[in-house]
C-alpha cells in the first residue's frame, strides 16, 4: 500500500480506465490518488486557437481533460478513498508524468501500456516503458491482458451515447 499514487490517463481507449481498479487497490487507507492528464500540442490545436501556452485552445483542452478526470475521481471518492485530478500541458507525456511525480513526491505510479509493437512502437515509443525506466517512485505497469472486460469503468462519453 502506498501513501500517494499517480495514475496518468490519456483517454485514448476504453481499457485505460481499468487501471483505476488496480490503482485504487494500491492506495493505503490514509493515502491518496491523483489522476493526471497531459495535454499535448495536438489537443490544444484541436480545441481551437494555436498551440501557445495560455491560449484559449489550451484552456479548452485543459477544461475538457479536467472534466474527463473529474468524472473518475468523483466515482473513486464515492467509494471512500481520496482522489484528485490534475491537468498539465507539455510536449512530452513521459517527461510531464515524471516531473509531476517528482514535484508531488508520489510513492507509486500506476500506468497503462498500449503494448505497441513494431513500427508503431518505433514511431510513438512507449510512455510506460520510459516512465518505468526513469521514475524515482515505484511503477506498476498495467497490461491489456490484465483488464477483464467486465471490470471496466464506463466513460462519460459512453453514458451520454446510450
Amino acid at each position: 500500500m502506498y501513501a500517494k499514487v499517480l495514475v496518468p490517463l490519456d483517454g485514448s481507449i476504453k481499457e485505460v480506465e481499468g487501471v483505476l481498479n488496480i490503482a485504487s487497490e494500491m492506495v493505503g487507507p490514509e493515502g491518496e490518488g491523483i489522476l493526471l492528464h497531459v495535454v499535448l500540442p495536438g489537443e490544444i490545436r484541436a480545441a481551437g486557437l494555436g498551440v501557445n501556452p495560455g491560449t484559449q485552445g489550451e484552456k479548452q483542452a485543459r477544461a475538457r481533460a479536467k472534466g474527463y478526470l473529474k468524472y473518475f475521481a468523483d466515482s473513486l471518492n464515492r467509494s471512500g478513498s481520496r482522489w484528485s485530478c490534475e491537468v498539465v500541458a507539455a510536449k512530452s507525456v513521459a517527461d510531464a508524468v515524471l516531473e509531476f511525480a517528482e514535484r508531488e513526491e508520489v510513492d507509486a505510479i500506476a500506468i497503462y501500456t498500449h503494448q505497441r509493437r513494431g513500427l508503431a512502437k518505433l514511431i510513438k515509443g512507449s510512455v510506460a516503458e520510459e516512465v518505468e525506466r526513469r521514475a524515482n517512485a515505484d511503477v506498476r505497469v498495467v497490461f491489456p491482458k490484465e483488464l477483464a472486460p467486465a471490470v471496466r469503468v464506463v466513460s462519460p462519453k459512453e453514458l451520454t451515447a446510450a
